[in-house]
C-alpha cells in the first residue's frame, strides 16, 4: 500500500510541491502538470507530481493570460 494519496486537491498538491496554489494553477493551465477532473473538482495525481519533478520542473513560471497562451503554443511546437 502506498504511503501517499493517489491524488491531491490543489491545496494539497501545492503544499507537497512547496509552491502557492496560484502558481500550481498556472502550471496546470500551461500544461506542465497533468490533472484529472471529477465534476468540478481538480485532482493532481501523485504520478503527475513525480513526472513533473523528474522532468526538472520549469525554469520560469509565466503569469498572465498571454504568457499562458505562449507557454501552450511553445509546448505544442
Amino acid at each position: 500500500m502506498p504511503e501517499h494519496p493517489v491524488a491531491y486537491n490543489i491545496a494539497q498538491a501545492a503544499k507537497v510541491l512547496g509552491i502557492g496554489e496560484r502558481t500550481l494553477r498556472y502550471l496546470i493551465r500551461a500544461g506542465q502538470i497533468r490533472v484529472a477532473r471529477v465534476g468540478r473538482r481538480v485532482l493532481v495525481p501523485h504520478s503527475a507530481i513525480v513526472e513533473f519533478l523528474e522532468r526538472g520542473g520549469v525554469e520560469q513560471v509565466l503569469y498572465g493570460h498571454v504568457a499562458v497562451r505562449k507557454a501552450r503554443v511553445e509546448a505544442l511546437a
